[in-house]
């Protein structure tokens, strides 16, 4: 995985000189990795994977933990457009009203005297400070507070909140940081509210009402524990043509999403076994 995502090694492993993974850097990322699990109590929710996915969800919890360790590096040279996207959304929550129109999720400020919904806050932080961000500053989010407001103000209208994230992040000064546009990933494009919708379409793409109950029955055990030869008598189907389907549509899943963390990845296989439900009715 280190050579797949080439991750690094100065920022994965700390204090680690050069390029060039060595032995004895992949046994010290392995036992930090052990260390996050058991402090961070990642275990606590193992058995409500299926057993064919431990391995995958494993993956994911590792993928989860570099993503972590990235992020506390880059707490040294600014904050990240995920980061920043994350306080927006937690402000949001906690201090305005939320409201949906067409599907999509708006907030507004209290003071707001109009029912506009705001696509497009070019003009809104247009004549806007810009808030500086120094090698000191430890603490983000009332930094991100004062700019959510100060646009919310400005718009007096429902913004649209994935694109009060990108435009907080273009008023967040951090000149300071010589080497932020290497490590900083800069907005990304509105990205749908159910991000699972369309991977799960792509994966269930052919899958019939038959293999739909199998796939359910076999990975995601909904009717407990069933094996190959327990669908083979229920399906009147070669044990082999149920091994090579279960196996292809494994591999589908694998190939076509890569949760973001391990809850993530509860979250997503759980919309794939309620949509799998659907086929199989």
């Amino acid at each position: 995985m280190v050579k797949r995502y080439q991750w690094q090694k100065n920022i994965v492993v700390s204090g680690s000189k050069g390029s060039e993974w060595t032995e004895d850097d992949i046994k010290e990322l392995t036992q930090q990795f052990f260390e996050w699990v058991m402090f961070n109590n990642k275990l606590k929710y193992v058995n409500r994977i299926p057993i064919d996915y431990l391995s995958y969800y494993f993956t994911q919890m590792f993928v989860s933990f570099i993503s972590n360790r990235i992020k506390e590096e880059q707490q040294k040279v600014g904050i990240s457009f995920q980061k920043c996207q994350e306080l927006v959304k937690e402000i949001c929550d906690e201090d305005y009203t939320i409201a949906k129109h067409l599907d999509r999720l708006y907030v507004v400020h209290s003071s707001s005297s109009t029912d506009k919904w705001i696509t497009d806050l070019e003009d809104s932080i247009k004549y806007i400070a810009h808030y500086p961000i120094a090698e000191s500053t430890k603490h983000f989010k009332p930094i991100v507070k004062l700019a959510v407001e100060d646009i919310l103000v400005s718009a007096n209208g429902y913004v649209l909140i994935d694109i009060l994230a990108n435009a907080v992040y273009q008023l967040l000064d951090q000149s300071a940081f010589s080497d932020a546009s290497e490590l900083i990933t800069q907005p990304q494009e509105v990205i749908e509210e159910n991000k699972y919708n369309n991977v799960v379409k792509e994966i269930l793409n052919g899958v019939s009402k038959t293999e739909a109950q199998i796939y359910l029955k076999y990975i995601f055990q909904v009717s407990g524990q069933v094996s190959l030869s327990d669908l083979t008598s229920i399906y009147n189907m070669p044990k082999s043509t149920i091994h090579k389907k279960v196996e292809d549509f494994k591999n589908r899943i694998f190939s076509s999403y890569i949760p973001e963390n391990e809850d993530d990845g509860v979250s997503f296989l759980q919309f794939l076994a309620n949509s799998l439900d659907e086929i199989s009715k």
